[in-house]
């Protein structure tokens, strides 16, 4: 019994500490690698990273259902697409404009859904994305089908972001600053508050927590952190287009975290790397990218509903197996 405790204790430290861990060697990593196909991917991990981590934010730690989150990533895309390159501005005020539009409209759709139940807000969020998907294909305010196409590097002062390693750095600085933020939210009351509501709404409600407007909260915040992320990738990928931002884009950034972990922000990235990295090892598995990924998912909710990293997780489950033959050592002796 004792060394499955302080095995437990173990796993918690190295659950809290992961990312720490992980940071020199992210640091360093850019200095190994030199094709530019391979950094562009891990930029793109990077960058899901964060849509991972506010996705978390929302099914994780709140426990209500998103589909829509690709409309989000759509919203600061386009925000800091137009105003780079029709309006000229900076990217810095782009890059925060981007995420207090996609917050702004988080912050509507929290307020629309603030006392709808679980089942009808998730069909909330599937409208938007529809709603989103198509007035940015049809809208000539917003380039139509044809998108936005040439849209500046990211400059930050004098110092123009041009390559690969280069974006691959400014978005790993925008990683650790997301994970640290929400890191530190869901250890404030509002964390608490809305952990309570995921373990139970109307407890949630009797304990005297605003149910709805921690609803909105939650909403807002996650959204914030989805539209900088919207804003990385479209000047990683230089062109915006409203067919990247459909159903299929919102089902793939919501199988991220719960590949790794549901209420887990390590495991927000390691699903993340998991999914992008692993269709990206043979290009002519590309092209069932959907169906693996189904598939990953079916197995993951049949027999590791938990996740990776999450609580009862995979890693929990083989701490734990390793504890009781450890004890059973001992018991024998």
């Amino acid at each position: 019994m004792g060394s499955q405790s302080f095995l437990t204790q173990m796993l918690q430290f190295f659950k809290s500490r992961v990312a720490w861990i992980i940071i020199p060697f992210a640091v360093v990593l850019p200095l190994f690698i030199k094709n530019p196909y391979h950094l562009r991917v891990l930029d793109l991990c990077l960058i899901y990273s964060i849509v991972a981590l506010s996705v978390n934010l929302i099914v994780g730690f709140c426990g209500l259902l998103d589909f829509g989150r690709a409309a989000f990533i759509a919203i600061g895309a386009y925000t800091s697409a137009m105003l780079t390159t029709r309006l000229n501005l900076p990217f810095p005020v782009a890059f925060l404009a981007s995420g207090l539009s996609a917050a702004s409209v988080g912050a509507v759709l929290g307020v629309l859904g603030r006392k709808s139940a679980f089942d009808y807000l998730t069909l909330m969020t599937i409208g938007l994305g529809e709603i989103v998907r198509l007035v940015l294909l049809n809208w000539t305010f917003t380039g139509g089908a044809l998108g936005i196409k040439d849209v500046p590097p990211p400059a930050l002062g004098p110092f123009k972001i041009t390559s690969f390693t280069q974006y691959y750095y400014l978005a790993l600085a925008c990683l650790i600053i997301t994970y640290v933020l929400i890191s530190r939210i869901i250890k404030t009351k509002m964390g608490r508050a809305f952990m309570a509501i995921r373990d139970d709404p109307v407890a949630a409600a009797y304990s005297g927590i605003n149910v709805p407007r921690y609803k909105v909260y939650n909403f807002a915040l996650a959204s914030f952190f989805t539209g900088i992320a919207g804003c990385l990738q479209v000047h990683l990928m230089i062109y915006a287009s409203p067919f990247l931002y459909t159903m299929d884009e919102s089902i793939y950034v919501l199988q991220m975290p719960i590949l790794g972990g549901l209420g887990s922000l390590p495991g927000s990235i390691l699903g993340t790397f998991i999914l992008i990295i692993v269709p990206e090892i043979s290009r002519t598995f590309y092209e069932y990218r959907l169906m693996f990924l189904g598939l990953i998912m079916v197995l993951m909710m049949t027999w590791m509903p938990r996740g990776i990293l999450g609580g009862q997780g995979v890693l929990h489950l083989i701490v734990r197996r390793f504890a009781d033959s450890i004890g059973d050592r001992f018991k024998a002796k």
